[in-house]
């Protein structure tokens, strides 16, 4: 038969393991949330580059200009 002390260890057990269990589940959502952010400012930075690439061609006055901001803006060198 379980006495005093032993219900209390057992008490003591559980709560710490449901408090693991909480805490383990609780960082996995932060790091998961914390991944979300990072690919959406990654997509959202492709898409800024693209558009500034794009004004960047539309204002140039001259093709001469525009070749110029086309090589500067060459993402392989």
């Amino acid at each position: 038969m379980m006495d005093a002390s032993d219900l209390r260890l057992l008490f003591t057990l559980a709560f710490g393991a449901g408090g693991a269990w909480f805490f383990i589940k609780q960082s996995r959502k932060d790091v998961n949330g914390l991944g979300a952010k990072v690919n959406a400012e990654i997509k959202t930075s492709a898409r800024r580059h693209i558009n500034i690439a794009l004004a960047l061609m539309l204002v140039a006055p001259t093709e001469e200009i525009r070749k110029k901001i086309a090589d500067l803006l060459r993402e392989d060198s």
